[in-house]
């Protein structure tokens, strides 16, 4: 089912297009809908600075990788941190810091990896979290994992994410397009546009007459055994942008196998995995995201890539986002 959601959303078959066309109707129903809650809804600020990294995309667009290297760069000036998220794929929790022996089941995959450098909160209401949090550590900063459409928080800076590959497909709004909103208006909020990888969807042309910061960015394998033949599998929002990156460094990927986003994997199908990964003489790889939720004892046998974003002027970037 996702992945004919996902033609019907990227493809640009005739037949996907007749059905976008179909369920267009009911993408002005969502508009309007959408439109109207934001004009009903006040932004509250608060006195810490919150930088909000989203999209307007359903899926993924590269906003964990970013994070992280943000997170990174802020550690490296000592500033104190943390990230709020709602923790999607684990239990939903009013507000909930998030501990590194929770497991993904209970704090969703994003949480688990965020925690591992920096406070983190999972929330299911942003206004209630962000006061507890100035309560608890007094930030420098508040990081917001998505959020971008939320109209209850005021952010003092938004970066957006699209994946340069896909871009934002048919244009188009749920459910007949991947997209959660309109593109000039959420450009027109942001401060900057991350595109990660090529630009093959002429999306930096839509930025002529807005004044946003477009920057490219690059999906890069912290490590990779590249004598290795893989059988690589994941649940991510975009597996192809996964399989692509080992591809693009010159792994040998004879076999590929998708699951939905955030999925959690059952015994039976890690079992499967590693019986078709040694029917094949091929190494088990998968997604950071993916491992987390992958039981520890079920862990043996399978590679985790670990990835990073590269932007190029980091330190430009970061001055701008924070001023």
């Amino acid at each position: 089912m996702e992945k004919i959601i996902l033609n019907i959303w990227y493809s640009n078959k005739i037949f996907y297009r007749l059905v976008s066309y179909i369920l267009f109707p009911i993408s002005l129903l969502y508009i309007l809908i959408f439109y109207l809650f934001r004009i009903f809804k006040t932004e509250l600020k608060i006195s810490v600075p919150i930088l909000c990294v989203g999209n307007i995309n359903v899926g993924g667009t590269g906003k964990t990788s970013t994070l992280l290297e943000i997170i990174k760069y802020f550690k490296n000036k000592e500033k104190n941190i943390c990230v709020l998220l709602k923790g999607y794929g684990g239990k939903k929790h009013t507000f909930k810091k998030v501990s590194t022996n929770d497991s993904a089941t209970l704090v969703g995959d994003e949480a688990m990896l965020f925690s591992n450098h920096v406070p983190t909160y999972i929330s299911t209401n942003r206004m209630l979290a962000v006061n507890k949090i100035l309560n608890d550590i007094s930030p420098d900063f508040i990081l917001l994992d998505d959020g971008f459409q939320d109209k209850s928080l005021f952010k003092d800076k938004n970066i957006l994410m699209v994946n340069g590959e896909r871009g934002f497909g048919n244009r188009l709004c749920l459910p007949a397009g991947p997209l959660r909103e309109l593109i000039k208006p959420a450009l027109k909020r942001a401060q900057f546009l991350i595109i990660v990888g090529d630009d093959k969807t002429k999306i930096e042309s839509m930025c002529n007459d807005i004044k946003i910061d477009t920057l490219t960015a690059s999906i890069e394998p912290l490590y990779i055994d590249k004598n290795k033949k893989y059988l690589a599998f994941s649940g991510i929002g975009n597996n192809q942008s996964f399989f692509d990156t080992l591809i693009n460094n010159n792994c040998t990927v004879p076999k590929t196998v998708e699951f939905p986003d955030h999925h959690f994997f059952t015994e039976d199908e890690l079992n499967h995995l590693k019986q078709m990964a040694s029917d094949n003489n091929l190494t088990l790889i998968t997604t950071e995201k993916d491992f987390v939720r992958i039981p520890k004892e079920k862990r043996e046998g399978i590679e985790c890539l670990k990835v990073e974003i590269k932007l190029p002027n980091m330190e430009d970037f970061m001055h701008k986002l924070v001023n």
